[in-house]
């Protein structure tokens, strides 16, 4: 007989994604249905290296070895027609429990297939993974490089800095006039440091979009970094259009829901 794995505790990773492949006979269509603690680009990178070992078998499990985490793919083929993939990311010298791995991923397909709603595989995810949260942030302020604030999720023991929140975004963007070069907005987050008391800001810009994170800390940790660039790859997929000088109407209401993807990664 065999027993099924223990689904009362969630697995504990780094990351994950579920991506559908389409148009298979034109080279494969990548569409990125859900992602936690994984950034666009990371799984584009992944799928990239493994395409043709998935377009090929159609169905199977690989493990692959990017920068310092262990990549484990369990992928499934949908009537000819189209592939789920499951990514899960996870620290290099860890091990995956296979057994519960393939039970989530056949699940996450099945559920895929009968076409049930976004918001009941992100309850499926939700309840099956779980991965760290850090507790270094005191705030965080997303700007249009112009000054506007768009964002603001501030820490409950710092409630004083909610009353600055707009004199230190315009302060950021006075700053950015002169730092805008320095920081750049190439692939890949590159973070500048500025001292703030006894704080210091991280900043980076993506597609003009300035993201501002306050750490009492000297150091970041690399969890720390992982989410800095996590967090404007997120917010630039759900408002890239909200955020287009050309589009924006002024309107900053819609991006409170953001507020949960923040805290998907932080302790705020």
């Amino acid at each position: 007989m065999i027993l099924e794995p223990d689904m009362s505790i969630p697995m504990d990773l780094l990351g994950v994604g579920l991506i559908k492949i389409s148009d298979l006979k034109a080279g494969g269509k990548i569409n990125i249905i859900y992602q936690k603690g994984i950034g666009n680009q990371l799984i584009q990178k992944i799928i990239n290296i493994n395409k043709e070992k998935i377009l090929i078998n159609k169905q199977g499990f690989l493990i692959d070895l990017i920068s310092n985490y262990t990549v484990y793919i369990h992928f499934f083929d949908i009537k000819h027609k189209e592939i789920t993939v499951i990514i899960y990311l996870d620290k290099k010298k860890s091990i995956l429990k296979f057994s519960k791995c393939y039970y989530i991923s056949k699940k996450l397909n099945e559920a895929l297939c009968s076409k049930i709603s976004f918001s009941e595989i992100q309850q499926i995810c939700e309840q099956d993974f779980k991965i760290p949260k850090s507790d270094s942030l005191l705030a965080l302020l997303i700007i249009s490089t112009s000054g506007l604030l768009y964002f603001s999720k501030i820490n409950k023991k710092k409630k004083k800095l909610a009353n600055f929140e707009l004199q230190i975004s315009g302060f950021i963007s006075a700053l950015l006039t002169f730092t805008k070069e320095l920081i750049g907005q190439e692939p890949g987050v590159r973070l500048k440091q500025i001292n703030f008391g006894n704080q210091r800001f991280y900043l980076t810009i993506k597609n003009d979009v300035v993201f501002a994170y306050l750490i009492e800390k000297e150091k970041i940790s690399e969890i720390d970094k992982r989410y800095m660039q996590l967090i404007p790859d997120e917010f630039i997929t759900l408002f890239k259009d909200k955020v287009n000088p050309l589009n924006f109407n002024g309107d900053i209401s819609h991006f409170k829901k953001f507020g949960s993807i923040v805290d998907n990664y932080f302790i705020i």
